[in-house]
């Protein structure tokens, strides 16, 4: 893939980024924004341009505070004069003696070299060593907050906080539709570490609908965060869970569907938790109002490991009729059957068991794979590690207009590798027509060879959820349309299509073929396992007319 020249970012771009970040907002969220922001809108755009400049610097940065003398920016002229701008404006304040609750963070701007000459100005400071390390240090001097502050005005220049950040980082949430992307992406992309799908401005349309689906979402994102942060302590059981059940919980009876999913993710992420911890009953509690798959099988498991056995069959049972991948599907089937049972094996474990060995040198143990491809290339195979990048090249090249068409409903902002619901049960309907159209290609091979360097020609390096770039191999497509029959090829891809959310993984390891002669192969080392999607695709490409087989390596000294 051919690397595209790094651009010369403009002197202003973050400033120049911003603000068309802020036309968005402006112009499909001004219905949902509050006063208070609003106001923060209208303040921000009344500074100077300069003054804005120092600001977005500030309020991009980690760091709480800012020393002034440290800050320098070849774009930004007068800094105290913007300094003094924006705090007479309410964008910035100034370190005073009620900052001593957080002198970590203030210390945090200076070196351990400087700590230790603050300190020197408190007669009464404890005496420590100078090897002592500089969280220590800082934890010495939390109880002379007000005396070192009062020193600190003296031997430097003013400490800076950027404040009303709430603001600042809820308009990119709003541009965004998640907490987890900001003002960054734009400098990924202007530098060419990213390429995006081009899509029509006038084409985009808000992600939230109403400000109950914003705050929602909003509401859980600062939970998570919180948690990160918290779960590193398991005495933040009891806070953590409260937490929960106080701000997060209520909303789940009349929850948004943009919500939901960042619902489910952190319910899941706290259940986890707790069962790591030992806390079972109250891992259980947590699941319970969640109906998700994953959800379920958690509490199912929970429930076994409790001798709770008819409480898990009846969670299981439930399971089943509303499983949708076959990870699902086979976790609560084999958990039924289990109990029936005693000698049960799971069915993706009896394939394993029942399936041919090949004999291989152990020198491969450290890459199994290579070894089966170095096995077959000595009898005149030419071997391919494919896995799931070959299938998914393929379906992405036909339904490269599929995915991003310019009618689509999920384009919200020129940095989606993907509509937003994408992932969602329902992205392919009402494509069924087109989708079968593009199949056809696939009974011509030249045409569909043309079609695919096409694509190629002008989409290469594009974010597609569908293409791997790295791995395309126009060549090895052409071997594989060539060689497996149009009705078997396209049923795998039929499925495929219309099961994205699901089963876009679990393909093959390997494709080997002579002449034409071919097959996919699964390789398992002797301590590897078997999944439930690999054995959903392993039996379906059988089904379909697809030469597969699944082997088992033994090491051979």
């Amino acid at each position: 893939m051919s690397k595209q020249p790094i651009p010369d970012l403009s002197t202003f771009y973050y400033w120049e980024n911003f603000n068309y970040v802020l036309g968005y907002v402006k112009k499909q969220y001004q219905n949902l924004l509050s006063d208070s922001e609003i106001l923060f809108i209208q303040e921000f755009e009344n500074l100077s341009k300069e003054s804005q400049c120092l600001y977005l610097r500030l309020a991009s940065r980690r760091a709480l505070w800012f020393r002034e003398e440290k800050l320098t920016y070849v774009e930004i002229s007068n800094i105290p004069l913007r300094l003094n701008e924006l705090g007479e404006n309410g964008f910035i304040r100034f370190a005073s003696k009620l900052d001593s609750v957080d002198l970590g963070s203030i210390l945090s701007v200076f070196s351990k070299k400087e700590c230790i000459a603050l300190t020197s100005k408190i007669a009464h400071f404890p005496k420590f060593t100078s090897t002592i390390a500089k969280d220590h240090l800082v934890d010495l001097c939390k109880p002379f907050g007000n005396e070192l502050l009062q020193e600190l005005n003296v031997m430097t220049s003013r400490l800076i906080c950027p404040v009303q950040l709430e603001y600042f980082t809820f308009i990119q949430f709003l541009f965004f539709g998640t907490k987890f992307r900001d003002m960054s992406e734009f400098v990924i992309r202007d530098l060419g570490h990213r390429q995006y799908v081009v899509v029509n401005e006038e084409e985009f349309i808000p992600y939230f609908h109403s400000r109950k689906e914003a705050i929602e979402k909003w509401k859980i994102s600062i939970w998570r965060e919180r948690f990160q942060e918290l779960s590193k302590d398991s005495e933040s059981t009891y806070e953590l869970v409260e937490s929960w059940n106080q701000d997060i919980l209520p909303m789940y009876e009349d929850i948004s569907d943009v919500a939901m999913g960042s619902f489910e993710r952190a319910l899941f992420s706290l259940g986890r938790w707790l069962e790591r911890l030992g806390c079972m009953e109250l891992a259980l509690d947590i699941y319970e109002p969640s109906f998700s798959c994953l959800s379920l099988e958690r509490r199912v498991r929970i429930l076994a490991k409790l001798k709770r056995i008819d409480e898990a069959l009846l969670l299981a049972k439930l399971g089943l009729e509303i499983a949708f991948s076959p990870k699902e599907t086979h976790f609560f089937e084999d958990f039924i059957l289990k109990q029936n049972s005693k000698k049960h094996i799971k069915v993706v474990t009896q394939s394993l068991k029942s399936s041919p060995t090949l004999l291989i040198d152990i020198k491969w143990k450290g890459n199994v794979e290579m070894g089966v491809m170095h096995y077959f290339e000595n009898m005149g195979y030419s071997a391919h590690f494919t896995e799931n990048h070959l299938w998914k090249n393929v379906l992405g090249i036909l339904c490269w207009d599929l995915v991003f068409d310019e009618k689509q409903t999920g384009i919200h902002h020129p940095f989606q590798w993907a509509p937003s619901h994408y992932s969602s049960e329902g992205f392919t309907l009402g494509k069924e027509k087109d989708f079968e159209d593009k199949i056809s290609l696939l009974g011509s091979i030249d045409s569909f060879i043309i079609y695919a360097l096409e694509i190629k020609e002008n989409h290469e390096g594009k974010l597609n959820p569908l293409i791997d770039w790295y791995t395309l191999d126009i060549q090895l497509i052409r071997e594989l349309v060539h060689i497996v029959p149009f009705e078997s090829l396209s049923k795998v891809l039929r499925y495929l299509w219309t099961h994205l959310s699901t089963h876009a993984k679990g393909f093959p390891d390997l494709f080997i073929f002579k002449d034409s002669e071919y097959q996919f192969i699964e390789v398992k080392s002797p301590t590897d396992h078997l999944s439930a999607i690999q054995y959903f695709w392993h039996d379906f490409l059988i089904k379909s007319g697809i030469k597969f087989e699944l082997y088992r390596v033994v090491w051979m000294d």
